[in-house]
Formats: structure tokens, C-alpha cells, sequence
């Protein structure tokens, strides 16, 4: 039977009604945010609708106008407008064809067909023979436009893949009149995922169609489908405006349709997102958010009944407080530190058993009211257990003078080597809380920690931070009394091959047992220290006030440091052997320099003795601090020569093998204002080193560009091709890929005359790295060269996947032809290779006619180096050109399509 409320009926009442209100609230709030979350989810689906489209449209745009310019561009690379039918080469325009399609990884292949649809010419392997089965109509429709315009024919399956292909073609003029036309065979799957863009919207419906509802390609694919034509036209679907009422394309269930027109033949892009789909997500919330409602409705009568049980129970608040007083009472107890509280007349009111265990002499002395200088006086007798009367009084007297001034905390170590920590805090009633904690494992963590940032863990050494402090200690009494001391640096010889080989347990072992040998090498004054790593350091000090005589003693220490180091180690019954390099210098005396670091000198004293073999000693060279100033003297003047425009470019020409001039090699060259013309063998290793090398090789690449642009207004030079070296730092920048191209753009120069060259260990560093940035620059139309080329360890497996244009021989196999047989066998390698993969080679550094001779008979036909033409200004190169102009001419009469 339960008991009857005491809650008086109008206060219950009072508290339902509240609880009502809340609920209608808590309802309203949970309608309003379902529908808004609808509306959420619609715009948001109508936005991404939006941004697939506009993005889909300037994709497809640029895929279109890819193909296009491919096709256009098939007047300027068979010379079309200047020949006639029955001039052109089938083969060598397949070839061209060929070489042109690489460009575009989207077109299958491209042909050329007479008025009768027979093919002339085709990129494919079958050439000429390319038998092509276009749409019925189609061909005579492009042959009617009356301006050469880009069509696209329907979908439909390509005889040689048995997959859905469109086709895009126009027409070109012959010399005579006579109309041929350019076609491209390009998969619809490709098209389509031009059009998806890896976008991932749910439901979406994406079709590519005519402004009369003819579909050419859909995602999902509808390839199998009976109707071809979409009803209503576009047009017709998005005239009301963008809601959700519009039919699918696809499947025709109420959807949000957004379309887009493309540049090309009236055609459209639409995307669809049914209704459906667009509130999957919304449902959910929907879900969520009326869970939550009733949630909180469950949780408002809760409350509502909780807060009438808590009316029903505050009269049982009074019991409630005598319980926690109990409770607190035990908590006291249970707790680690030691309590005493004092009253006003600082006379004890109550203590916990801790403090008894902490103090169990005070056992029989401590009791309620006793006042708290009798404890202090039993303290006295148990800590001063010989001294005087006088002299304990003066104890206690000095304790409770600490305790009226209420100080920090306070600690005092007890017999047994315990430390209590003591603190004192007044009461509102003018008592005291005495707590005393036991800091023991406190203050040993404490002192470990000093040891650990002082001394080095493994050896128990001084580290880095302690040495440093001693160091400065020890110069300023050297600086004084005028006694130089010394610094040995020393670093163990292939240690890191021994942690990589034994495992780092056997390392650790050799560097404890290096540092007791260290220790017994030095006197008690002395230091030694561990840097980290095995770099350990001696120093030395009042050694002589003559420079010459603590240089001896400092060189007999090195001495017998590396006498007791090249001593066998057993490391875990395994015997080793290990030597050490020892940098010296001599630190402090009266002639101190300010600003010397002793330490960087002992430590380029070390490396040093790390090239000249190891396992030696040697003393401080000033000429070693004066290499590495001019070292970072030269950087400088790279930084200074970058800003002041000191660098120029001297061009090395590349000829054909019969004599025609069909590039050149940009080179960079400082032009010092002091020191004249400076060949980059002086400085492009210290680019390289302190990053110099990108802004560097950028001002490289737009300058060759430039120049492009200034050779293109030339009908004499606009057929050079120029290569750029591209440095590792340079090629693996985030942005090199944008810069390139931004540069192309700025400067108007032709991406085909443009050739990158890549060193063979750069594309082989991150091969998808590589491939990523070369494929996107071979869209460009920037063609590749692979530097120094058989230098390194080349995979084919690589080299197959890499969009490269050539392999350029390099100049160390060149010099030893005819010399050694296997340089003979790896060039003839090297062009066999090439021509399998359809590569152009060229050869570096030939000086010979016997040379170039060997070269051509093993079927190179490209060539560079001093026998034929010395790297020089652009004037010294536009002369050369002038000058083999003949060569070029008499290539031309090889018929008007060659000349194209």
C-alpha cells in the first residue's frame, strides 16, 4: 500500500499544467525543424544538381573542344589547304595521325575519308586500311554544312570493339576544292566519365541528348533500352522553372531536372535527382528529430512526476543532513593525507587515523581539546631526542610562529627518510586545517626528472644542456686566469650500420661501454658527454696557458682515446670492432675570440676526419670555416643574383642526321659582375642544396618560353623546339604542373615546340606521381625527354607507363664508343628500345665525326655536342639557323605533305 502525497492538489495541478505547456512546445519546435530539414535537403540536392551540371558542361566543353582542335588541326599537320588528294602519303599521314592522338587520351583513333567515305589516312594501326562503318547520313551531313563546323553522330556500336562509340567529325578543304573529312572515334563510356566527374550524388540520372530529346549517352547506362528519343524535349521539361515536379529523364518519377546547353550542335546536358532519393537523408532526420521530441515529452512528465516526489521528500531533507555528516566523517578517514583541524584557541578538534599512522608517537599525547603546542612539544621530545629544554622550546616557538604568519606549504623530512608535505589554512571561525601529505614519491620523481634533463638515460653522461653550461663555465675561468682547455668531438664509425645489422639493443650496449672507455681516458675534472646519437664529446680544461702545449696534451688524450676505442667490444657474446673520428680544438686562454662556437668547430674538424678515411684525429683548420663561408657566401649571391636578373641563357643546337638544326638545349649561365660568365657547374650543386634550384629553373622555363613566343613571329626559327632541364625539386612541387601552364599561357609559346627534360632517376622516384603530372602536360601538347638516360636502373615496366617523346644517350656511354664493347651494347640497346616504344633518340656530348658516325649506324638520328655546335647566346643560335637554313629547304621538297 503506498503512502498518500502530501503535495497539496493545486500545486500538482500547477505542475501538470507546466508540464503541458512544455510539451505542446516541444511538439511545435519538432514540426517546424522537420520542415525545414525537408527544405534543407531539397536546396541542398538542388545545389549540388547545379554545380554538377555547370561543372559537366565546361568539362565536356573542354573535352569537345579537345577533339575538335584535333580534327582542326589535321589542315595544319598534313598540309591539306596547300595539296590535293592523290598527294597524300597514306603512311607517313598515319604516322602524323598517330603521333597527333597520343595527345588525347579520350579519341580511340582518328581518320581521314575522302567525299566517299574511303579512308586516307588513320592513326590506327591498320593505317589506311581502317575500314569505318559511320552512322548511315551521317557522313554526307557533315559534307553539307556549308562552314566546316564539329558533328556528332549518334551512338553506336563500333564494328572492331563491340562497345557504343559516337563519332565526331568535319569537313577540311584540298587545294582544288576537293572536301575531306576529319573523323574521331570516341567511346561513349570515356564521354560519360567526362560527364560524372567521380561525382557521387544519390539517384542522380545524367544524360547527354539533342534539343529534340534524342539521348546519346546516359549514366546509368541505358545502352539496351528500346526508346531513343526522351519525351518532352528539355526545354519543355525545365519552361516551369526549377521544382520538384519535373519527370526523370530517365525514369520519369517526380524529380528535380537541371539542364545545360553545350557549345556544340544544339546538344544538352541534363541531370535528374528523383524525389525520392533527394529525401532519403531527410527521412532520417525526420526520424531522429521525432525521437527526439518524444524524448523529451518522456522526459518533461518525468520531471513533472520527479519534481512532485521531490516536494513528497524534502521533509526527509533533515535526515539527509545528519547522514552527511557521517558521510564526511568517513571520508576523513578514507583519506591519504593526514587532517587536523584547530579550533579558534588552536586546541584540537578532530583528526583522522592517517594522521595517526604518519605520527604514532602522538598516539597517547593527542585527544579532544588538547592544545596544539602540547602536540608540537611531544614532536619536539621525538625529533630533538638529545637536546635541551631551551633548545626545544625554541623549535616549537618557531613552528607556530611559521603557523600564525600562515606561509606556503612547508615540508620536513621524518625519521626513515619520509618527506611530509604541511599545510596550514585558517577557518572562517579563526581555526586551522592542518593537512600533512607524503610527498616521498614525489620528490624522488623530482629528482629523477633533474637527472634525466641533465644526464643522458643509456650512459648516465652529461647530455647536451649540461655540457653546454659547463662549457661556458669553463671558457669564462679560462678567459680569466688564461689556461686553455680543449674539446674533442667524437662520432663512432659506421654505428648506424651496426643498429641497422645487430638491432639497436647491441648499439646501445657498444655506446655504454664507449662511454666508460671515455671515462677512463680523462682525469676527474674533466667531462665527457654524450650528444645523442654517437656523438659523444671530451672536454678538457686548464691545460697550459700556451697554446702550443695544451694542443699536445689535447692530442695525446685524442690519442689514447682512439687506442682504448679501437679496442675489441663484446656486445652480447659477439666481438666487434669500432673506431672513432675525433674532431679538436682548443677553447678559452686569454685570446678568446668572441662568438666562437668551439663545439661547431671540433665538429667540422670531426668531418673532417670522416673524408679523409676515419678512425684519426684532427685539429680545428680555419680553412675548413672559410670553405664553408664561401659556401654560404655563394648562396647569397645566388639569392642576390635571382633578384638582380644575373642569369642569361646560352642555347647548345640538336641536328638531324642530315644536317637540319631541329632544337636546342637551354643552359643556364650566371653572368657575375665581378667574376664574368659563370658555368653552372659552380653553383646549380649549391641551388640544389638550399632550394635556390626552383625559382631558379621556373625563370629557366619562362625565359625558354618566351623565347618561343619571340621565334614564332619568325617564319625562319618558328619550327624550334627548345629543352628545358626540369629539377627534382622543381618537377615535385604541388603547383609545377599549373605553373607550366600558366607560363605557356602568359607567354603564348607553342606546347608541342616545348620539350621538359627529366632525369632517369626523377621519373622513377614516385612513378604515379610522374605519370599523374606528365599526363596532364601532354594534354597541353608539352612534349618529354628522359635525360641521361641508361645511368640509372630503369624498369620497362616503368618506362612503358611513362608518356615520354624521347631518350637522350647520355654523354659518358657516347665518349666510350668504340672504346668499350659494353657501351657499344647499351646504346644499341638504348635506340632498339626506343623504337619499340615508338621514341625519338638523340645522343649528348658528341665531340667525334667517328662518334656520330657509330651513332648513325646504329640507327640515331639526333645528335648534340661540341662537334656540331657549342652552347651561345640566342644571336650566336638564330646565325647557325640562318646558316642551315639550306638543309631545311631541300628536307621541304620531300613532297608538300613532309613539308607540312
Amino acid at each position: 500500500m503506498t503512502e498518500p502525497s502530501a503535495t497539496p492538489l493545486r500545486i500538482r495541478a500547477f505542475v501538470w499544467a507546466a508540464a503541458t505547456v512544455f510539451m505542446g512546445a516541444v511538439v511545435a519546435v519538432a514540426a517546424a525543424l522537420v520542415w525545414n530539414a525537408r527544405q534543407v535537403a531539397l536546396e541542398d540536392y538542388q545545389a549540388q544538381a547545379t554545380r554538377f551540371v555547370t561543372g559537366a558542361e565546361a568539362a565536356l566543353n573542354r573535352s569537345l573542344l579537345a577533339v575538335d582542335v584535333l580534327l582542326a588541326s589535321m589542315d595544319e599537320l598534313l598540309g591539306l589547304s596547300v595539296a590535293v588528294n592523290d598527294w597524300i602519303d597514306p603512311g607517313l599521314a598515319s604516322e602524323r595521325l598517330r603521333s597527333s592522338a597520343r595527345q588525347n587520351l579520350m579519341v580511340r583513333y582518328v581518320a581521314l575519308l575522302d567525299a566517299r567515305g574511303t579512308t586516307l589516312a588513320s592513326s590506327d594501326a591498320a593505317g589506311s586500311e581502317l575500314q569505318l562503318q559511320l552512322p548511315p547520313g551521317f557522313l554526307a551531313s557533315v559534307l553539307e554544312q556549308p562552314v566546316s563546323t564539329l558533328m556528332v553522330s549518334p551512338p553506336v556500336v563500333s564494328f572492331t570493339t563491340a562497345e557504343r562509340v559516337l563519332y565526331f567529325a568535319r569537313h577540311l578543304r584540298l587545294a582544288d576544292g576537293a572536301r575531306v573529312v576529319a573523323v574521331a572515334e570516341v567511346p561513349v563510356g570515356a564521354l560519360s566519365s567526362v560527364l560524372v566527374q567521380g561525382v557521387d550524388i544519390g539517384g542522380l540520372q545524367v544524360t547527354l541528348e539533342r534539343a529534340g530529346g534524342q539521348l546519346l549517352l546516359s549514366v546509368p547506362n541505358r545502352e539496351e533500352a528500346a526508346a531513343t528519343v526522351l519525351s518532352p524535349p528539355l526545354h519543355e521539361v525545365a519552361s516551369a522553372g526549377e521544382d520538384w515536379r519535373a519527370p526523370a529523364r530517365l525514369t520519369s518519377e517526380p524529380a528535380l531536372v537541371v539542364y545545360r546547353p553545350v557549345l556544340y550542335q544544339d546538344l544538352r546536358i541534363s541531370a535528374s535527382i528523383p524525389l525520392r532519393d533527394a529525401l532519403a537523408g531527410w527521412r532520417d532526420q525526420r526520424n531522429a528529430i521525432t525521437l527526439t521530441g518524444l524524448l523529451f515529452v518522456a522526459m518533461i512528465v518525468v520531471a513533472g512526476h520527479l519534481a512532485l516526489r521531490y516536494l513528497d521528500r524534502l521533509s526527509q531533507a533533515r535526515a539527509a543532513i545528519a547522514q552527511s555528516k557521517a558521510t564526511l566523517d568517513q571520508a576523513l578517514e578514507s583519506m591519504v593525507s593526514g587532517f587536523l583541524l584547530l579550533d579558534s584557541q588552536h586546541r584540537v578538534v578532530q583528526w583522522n587515523r592517517r594522521f595517526e599512522e604518519i605520527f604514532p608517537w602522538l598516539r597517547g599525547a593527542i585527544a579532544p581539546l588538547v592544545p596544539f603546542r602540547q602536540i608540537m612539544e611531544e614532536n619536539a621530545r621525538h625529533y630533538l631526542p638529545r637536546a635541551s629544554d631551551n633548545e626545544r622550546t625554541r623549535w616549537v616557538d618557531l613552528r607556530l610562529l611559521k603557523q600564525s604568519q600562515h606561509l606556503e606549504p612547508h615540508e620536513q623530512v621524518l625519521p626513515g627518510g619520509i618527506t611530509i608535505q604541511t599545510t596550514e589554512r585558517p577557518t572562517p571561525e579563526g581555526g586551522i586545517v592542518i593537512t600533512y601529505h607524503d610527498v616521498t614519491a614525489l620528490r624522488r620523481a623530482s629528482a629523477e626528472i633533474e637527472n634525466l634533463a641533465f644526464y643522458d638515460p643509456l650512459t648516465n653522461l652529461p647530455n647536451r644542456r649540461l655540457l653546454m653550461d659547463r662549457m661556458q663555465q669553463v671558457i669564462a675561468a679560462s678567459v680569466r686566469n688564461g689556461q686553455y682547455g680543449a674539446l674533442l668531438f667524437l662520432d663512432l664509425d659506421h654505428f648506424k650500420t651496426l643498429n641497422d645489422t645487430r638491432g639497436h639493443e647491441v648499439g646501445d650496449l657498444l655506446l655504454c661501454q664507449v662511454a666508460e672507455r671515455l671515462k677512463t681516458c680523462v682525469r676527474r675534472e674533466d667531462t665527457v658527454a654524450r650528444l645523442g646519437g654517437d656523438e659523444f664529446v671530451v672536454m678538457l680544461h686548464e691545460l697550459s696557458p700556451r697554446s702550443e702545449e695544451a694542443a699536445a696534451f689535447a692530442r695525446r688524450v685524442g690519442e689514447k682515446i682512439l687506442r682504448a676505442l679501437n679496442m675489441p667490444y663484446s656486445l652480447g657474446g659477439i666481438s666487434y670492432h669500432s673506431t672513432p673520428s675525433i674532431g679538436a680544438t682548443l677553447m678559452g686562454g686569454a685570446q678568446q675570440q668572441p662568438g666562437v662556437d668551439p663545439l661547431k668547430q671540433a665538429d667540422i674538424a670531426m668531418y673532417q676526419v670522416k673524408s679523409q678515411g676515419r678512425n684519426g684525429l684532427c685539429f680545428f683548420d680555419p680553412q675548413m670555416q672559410i670553405a664553408i663561408s664561401v659556401r654560404a657566401q655563394l648562396e647569397a649571391d645566388l639569392q642576390t643574383a635571382l633578384a638582380s636578373r644575373q642569369f642569361v641563357l646560352h642555347y647548345q643546337p640538336q641536328f638531324h642526321l642530315d644536317g637540319r638544326i631541329v632544337g636546342a638545349e637551354a643552359l643556364i649561365r650566371w653572368l657575375h659582375p665581378e667574376r664574368g660568365l659563370v658555368a653552372p657547374g659552380a653553383f646549380i650543386a649549391v641551388a640544389e642544396e638550399s632550394e635556390l634550384i626552383v625559382p631558379m629553373g621556373h625563370w629557366v622555363l619562362r625565359t625558354a618560353c618566351e623565347q618561343l613566343a619571340v621565334w614564332q613571329r619568325d617564319a625562319r626559327f618558328r619550327h624550334v623546339q627548345l629543352s628545358v632541364n626540369v629539377s627534382a625539386r622543381q618537377f615535385r612541387q604541388r603547383d609545377f604542373v599549373a605553373r607550366v601552364v600558366e607560363v605557356l599561357r602568359e607567354t603564348g609559346a607553342r606546347p608541342h615546340l616545348l620539350k621538359l627534360e627529366l632525369t632517369e632517376s626523377l621519373v622513377l622516384d614516385d612513378v604515379d606521381d610522374t605519370i599523374a603530372k606528365m599526363g596532364l602536360l601532354k594534354t597541353k601538347g608539352v612534349r618529354f625527354s628522359v635525360d641521361d638516360f641508361g645511368t640509372g636502373y630503369s624498369s620497362l615496366a616503368y618506362l612503358t607507363r611513362l608518356p615520354l617523346d624521347q631518350l637522350k644517350i647520355d654523354q659518358s656511354f657516347v665518349h666510350n664508343l668504340g672504346v668499350r664493347h659494353t657501351d657499344d651494347v647499351i646504346v644499341q640497346t638504348i635506340i632498339g628500345m626506343a623504337r619499340n616504344l615508338e621514341l625519338d633518340v638523340i645522343a649528348e656530348g658528341v665531340e667525334t665525326a667517328a662518334q656520330k658516325a657509330v651513332l648513325a649506324d646504329y640507327g640515331c638520328q639526333l645528335f648534340q655536342g661540341y662537334l656540331l655546335g657549342m652552347p651561345g647566346p640566342v644571336e650566336a643560335l638564330e646565325v647557325l639557323l640562318q646558316e642551315h637554313a639550306p638543309a631545311v629547304a631541300a628536307a621541304a621538297t620531300a613532297g608538300p605533305a613532309a613539308a607540312a
